[in-house]
């Protein structure tokens, strides 16, 4: 079990999990290898917002990568235990409630809610100013460095 998951039946990953994992991050790949191993192996299931995508193909996009922005959708689209949360109407007034508690920016406000209304009972994140949010348990990887 990754330290990560801390024996969690749900988490909510944000998207820098997955742009560090992606991009090898010489400081964070190893958390985010098991981290990710874990959810992939059934450990527990990790939930995202639908943004994560929006998010994660910005760069590659910009870089005129087509093809890598194309393998990052199919990685996403068939990871084991991984669930993609729709930006609903439910989501955006839980979104819009965190916003104006905690100040958080509406990306992160998004995904935050997200986490709480899919049943996330840890969000794995590197944002210090989630940490503000009370309704569930919020790690940043730099604390695991």
């Amino acid at each position: 079990m990754s330290d990560l998951t801390g024996g969690h039946g749900v988490i909510a990953l944000d998207t820098c999990v997955w742009i560090y994992h992606l991009e090898a991050h010489p400081d964070y790949l190893g958390l985010t290898s098991g981290l990710l191993s874990a959810v992939a192996a059934g450990e527990c299931s990790a939930v995202i917002s639908e943004l994560t995508l929006l998010e994660l193909l910005v760069r590659p996009l910009q870089l005129q990568r087509e093809d890598v922005a194309d393998e990052y959708e199919t990685l996403l689209t068939h990871f084991p235990n991984l669930v993609w949360a729709r930006v609903s109407r439910d989501v955006l007034l839980k979104a819009a409630a965190i916003r104006a508690e905690y100040g958080l920016r509406t990306p992160d406000a998004i995904m935050v809610a997200t986490g709480i209304l899919r049943g996330a009972t840890r969000l794995i994140t590197n944002d210090r100013a989630w940490k503000r949010v009370k309704e569930t348990e919020i790690v940043c990887l730099t604390d695991y460095l």
